[in-house]
């Protein structure tokens, strides 16, 4: 049930239009597919980078992002929150009006939808 949420909510956040034959490796194909901003270098303007929302029977819920370049990463909600992340950098986050804004040192950033970290 919280897929299809999930699913209904992307449809209707303000995000780019949903990605068609987006095919992120490692991806089933059952799961909301669409686009968060991100950059992956300091610096580096801004991009729709293609996102998998991954929902778990714990209520939380795993959002991978294709980086530009080809690099995956794994960000984790609880709570409504990013609580960490695959990677080995740092995680820093500032939650936004409607945006939360993810730092993960040195060099990524992303910017998430309020309503996405919220809908689980």
């Amino acid at each position: 049930m919280r897929f299809f949420a999930l699913l209904a909510l992307t449809t209707l956040l303000p995000l780019p239009v949903l990605a068609s034959g987006t095919n992120i490796a490692g991806t089933d194909g059952t799961r909301s597919i669409g686009h968060v901003s991100c950059a992956a270098m300091d610096g580096q303007p801004s991009t729709d980078c293609p996102l998998e929302i991954l929902p778990k029977e714990d209520g939380s819920v795993t959002l991978r992002v294709l980086l530009p370049g080809g690099q995956v990463r794994y960000l984790y909600v609880t709570d409504g929150k990013i609580t960490s992340t695959d990677s080995t950098g740092s995680l820093a986050s500032k939650r936004l009006a409607n945006t939360t804004v993810v730092h993960i040192t040195p060099e990524e950033r992303f910017e998430i939808p309020n309503a996405l970290l919220e809908a689980n």
